[in-house]
């Protein structure tokens, strides 16, 4: 009796495990397979998208370009070597140049009193001091001092009160 349960074990065991290889079982299971190796993604091209480039005019703006501009308004920035700037021009773009030589000055007029603004940060290693100065029409003159030690100044319009 044990000898007849013992070989009706092995033939279900056979049917059960050999079974699926004579049915063609043996292929690789999917659940388990890896999905990157099928080339799912070869076919799509590489996505080609760029941040899109901040627009920058071709020269400044000395006035907006809807009228002559209600507010004057002066940048200054002195002191020794190059400086990188940044300022917003009278259409209110902002302006960035690059290694620009001290002493520089510019005069526009604007629309927006309240969006004045220039900055003027280390170039090339520029060892010496610098300053900002910025006048919006008869506001005060609003003033910045970099040291040796000191990398950037700013000068912004003077609020309204």
């Amino acid at each position: 009796m044990v000898a007849v349960v013992v070989v009706l074990a092995l033939v279900g065991c056979a049917c059960f495990c050999g079974g699926g290889a004579l049915l063609g079982g043996t292929g690789p299971d999917t659940a388990t397979e890896d999905p990157y190796g099928r080339g799912y993604y070869d076919d799509e091209p590489e996505p080609s998208w760029s941040p899109p480039q901040p627009f920058q005019p071709s020269a400044p703006a000395t006035r907006p370009a809807d009228g002559p501009g209600r507010y004057p308004v002066t940048y200054e920035v002195t002191g020794t070597g190059p400086v990188d700037l940044q300022f917003y021009d009278g259409d209110g773009y902002f302006i960035q140049q690059e290694k620009v030589r001290l002493p520089w000055r510019m005069e526009l007029r604007t629309d927006d009193p309240n969006r004045v603004l220039v900055s003027a940060a280390r170039s090339d290693g520029n060892p010496g001091g610098f300053r900002c100065a910025t006048t919006v029409g008869n506001r005060p003159r609003v003033t910045d001092v970099a040291g040796p030690d000191d990398w950037r100044v700013q000068c912004h319009a003077r609020p309204i009160r």
